[in-house]
């Protein structure tokens, strides 16, 4: 993961190569079943313009929902998403924070840019926290992404019948 994020007017930016296909990155940013083995505990997604994407998450006894409206989807491409609930139980009236991923093949792998624009952080160390907790989520989204891509591959076929 290359360390190109910068703290502009609360825009946190990443990049990340995935060694999977485009479609296998976009479900996995986009389907219930997959947000689950990577991002939260729990979730309801309907991946189209104007559709939800709720994320649950459990820490100790303390649960925690977000929820966000898609606003931009091109599939295997473009992802953007408009954080309505960060957790807090309250929808915001005139919610700013966007986060979208843009995936392009880049040599044989799926080059994955996200944007988190937010108001920015109050202080350096908030900035740091929020920053290292994107390389966090990048890593498990790269890892889940990778695993599934090598497993819905098929092993290569052994025709060789020749021993010795």
């Amino acid at each position: 993961m290359s360390e190109n994020a910068k703290q502009n007017n609360g825009i946190i930016q990443k990049k990340v190569l995935i060694k999977a296909s485009p479609a296998i990155v976009y479900q996995a940013l986009t389907e219930a079943c997959d947000l689950v083995r990577w991002f939260c505990d729990r979730a309801t997604s309907d991946p189209r313009e104007g559709g939800e994407l709720t994320a649950y998450w459990k820490t100790g006894k303390t649960a925690q929902k977000g929820r966000a409206v898609f606003k931009r989807v091109v599939p295997e491409s473009q992802l953007q998403l408009l954080w309505v609930d960060e957790g807090q139980g309250v929808v915001q009236e005139g919610a700013r924070h966007v986060l979208s991923y843009s995936i392009k093949v880049k040599r044989g792998t799926s080059e994955v840019t996200m944007y988190d624009e937010d108001s920015p952080p109050p202080d350096e160390d908030t900035y740091a926290f929020i920053d290292q907790g994107w390389n966090s989520v990048l890593l498990e989204l790269k890892d889940y992404c990778e695993r599934k891509e090598r497993s819905t591959r098929r092993p290569p076929r052994n025709n060789d019948t020749n021993s010795e």
